[in-house]
C-alpha cells in the first residue's frame, strides 16, 4: 500500500498472461524496439520554469543519466545544440497539462514523466518531464523531487526498455527517491541485463570523458508556484464523488476540484488527485465540480456537466437550475440538436402533443388512397351516368314492341 501512494512514470505496465510466464526468470522487460544506430543525439528543447536548478545543472544531470547507460552497452550519446541536425534521437522538454502528444499531465505529485520507445517516428526517444513538478537535486529535506533519478529511469524507456519488478531496478515504476552521486552512479545488474539483451556488452569506456563542470551544491527548493493548492487534499477513501465516469478506457473520479484516474489495469494513475483545471485546459474557472461526464462516440469528445439537472424523456430533455425545481422556460428542447448534433427539427410544437378523439388519416400514408378511390367513384358516376340516358329508349323500345 505504502508503493500505491508515490508518485510514478506514465508508462503504462500491464502485463498478459504469456508475457508474464515468459518473464519468469527475469524481472525487466523489453519493448521489442531498439535504435538501430549506436551513437544517439540528445538536446533539451525547454527547461524547467518551476525549478530552481539552473539551466547548466539539468545539462549535467541529463548527461550523467545517459551516461549511465552508455558505460553498460555500446551505445554512445552526444549533445547537439541549437546549431546542430534539426531533429536530436532524444528531444527533452519540460511541459505542463496537454503537450501535443495525447498523454498530458496532471499536475504536482501523480505522473512525473514520460518518454516514448525507440522507432522511426519523430517522437520516438522523446522524453517529456512535468514541468509542475518540484524538480530538484541532492535535496536534504526531501522536498521535491530528484530529475537525475527520474531522468534515468525514463531514458531507459527511450533506449527500449519497460518497466521491471525487480526491488534494486530505476525502472520499478514508482519514484523511489534519490539514488545518489550520478557521477559515481551505476546500474542495477537487472537493468544491466535488459539493456544489454537489446545492445550487447559495451567497452569499459563507450563515451568520452564528461567535460562538463562538476556539480555545485543543489540551491533551496523553491517555493510552491503560484496556484499551487492550500487546501488539504481529499481522501479517496472516504467515497462520495460528484461523478464517476469512463472516459476513453479510463475510470475517472471526480470530487470537488479534483479527480483520480483508474487504469485498465486496476491501478490507480496516482494515489494523489489532479486538478481539474490543469488537466483541462479552457474550462471555465467557475467550475468547481465536476457532476456528470460522458465521451460522445461520434467524434470523442469529452462532455463535462456541472450545476444544472437534465431530465430525458423520449427525444427531449428539460433543464432545471443548479438547486431550483422549476424547469427553463424554453423547456422541453428537442434532444438531437443539443446532444447528438443532428439537425434541428422543423417547426412546430417542441414536445409532442396527446392525440385528440377524432382520428384523422395520415397525410403522407393517405394521400395517394384517396386519389385512387376518387378516380373510382369518378368512373363509377360516368356508368350511372350513361345508363340513365339510356333507360328511356330502352323502355320505349320495350313498350312499342
Amino acid at each position: 500500500m505504502a508503493t500505491m501512494h508515490k508518485p510514478r512514470c506514465s508508462l503504462p505496465d500491464v502485463l498478459g498472461v504469456a508475457e508474464l510466464v515468459r518473464r519468469r526468470r527475469r524481472r525487466y522487460a523489453l519493448s521489442g524496439s531498439i535504435w538501430k544506430k549506436r551513437t544517439l543525439t540528445w538536446r533539451i528543447h525547454s527547461f524547467p520554469r518551476s525549478s530552481a536548478l539552473s539551466q547548466e545543472t539539468v545539462r549535467t544531470l541529463m548527461h550523467h543519466a545517459l551516461a549511465a547507460w552508455g558505460i553498460e552497452s555500446g551505445l554512445k550519446f552526444r549533445e547537439v545544440g541549437s546549431q546542430g541536425p534539426p531533429e536530436a534521437d532524444i528531444l527533452i522538454d519540460f511541459v505542463r497539462a496537454y503537450h501535443q502528444d495525447s498523454y498530458p499531465f496532471d499536475g504536482q505529485g501523480g505522473t512525473l514523466a514520460h518518454a516514448f520507445f525507440p522507432g522511426e517516428h519523430s517522437i520516438s526517444g522523446d522524453t517529456h518531464f512535468d514541468d509542475e513538478e518540484i524538480w530538484t537535486f541532492g535535496s536534504k529535506d526531501g522536498e521535491g523531487t530528484d530529475l537525475f533519478a527520474v531522468a534515468v529511469h525514463e531514458f531507459g524507456h527511450a533506449l527500449g526498455l519497460g518497466h521491471s519488478s525487480a526491488p534494486d531496478s530505476i525502472m520499478r515504476p514508482f519514484y523511489q527517491g534519490p539514488v545518489g552521486e550520478p557521477t559515481k552512479y551505476r546500474l542495477s545488474q537487472d537493468d544491466r541485463e535488459g539493456l544489454q539483451q537489446l545492445y550487447g556488452k559495451g567497452p569499459q569506456t563507450p563515451y568520452d570523458k564528461p567535460t562538463m563542470k562538476p556539480l555545485a551544491p543543489p540551491p533551496p527548493p523553491p517555493a510552491l508556484p503560484p496556484g499551487s493548492p492550500s487546501l488539504p487534499v481529499p481522501d479517496r477513501c472516504d467515497g462520495n464523488f460528484d461523478a464517476i465516469a469512463n472516459i476513453r478506457g479510463e475510470t475517472f473520479f471526480f470530487k470537488g476540484p479534483w479527480f483520480w484516474r483508474l487504469q485498465p489495469s486496476g491501478q490507480l494513475v496516482s494515489p494523489r488527485p489532479a486538478r481539474l483545471h490543469r488537466f483541462w485546459e479552457g474550462l471555465p474557472p467557475q467550475v468547481t465540480v465536476i457532476q456528470a461526464a460522458y465521451t460522445r462516440h461520434r467524434d470523442g469528445r469529452i462532455l463535462l456537466f456541472s450545476g444544472a439537472t437534465y431530465f430525458f424523456k423520449g427525444a427531449h430533455y428539460w433543464r432545471f437550475p443548479k438547486g431550483s425545481v422549476k424547469a427553463d422556460p424554453d423547456s422541453p428542447q428537442p434532444m438531437g440538436p443539443q446532444w447528438l448534433d443532428c439537425p434541428a427539427p422543423s417547426a412546430g410544437p417542441r414536445y409532442p402533443r396527446p392525440p385528440k378523439a377524432t382520428l384523422k388519416p395520415e397525410p403522407c400514408n393517405c394521400h395517394c388512397e384517396i386519389n385512387q378511390a376518387a378516380g373510382r367513384l369518378s368512373s363509377s358516376s360516368s356508368w350511372v351516368t350513361l345508363l340513365l340516358l339510356l333507360l328511356p329508349l330502352l323502355v320505349g323500345d320495350i313498350t312499342s314492341r
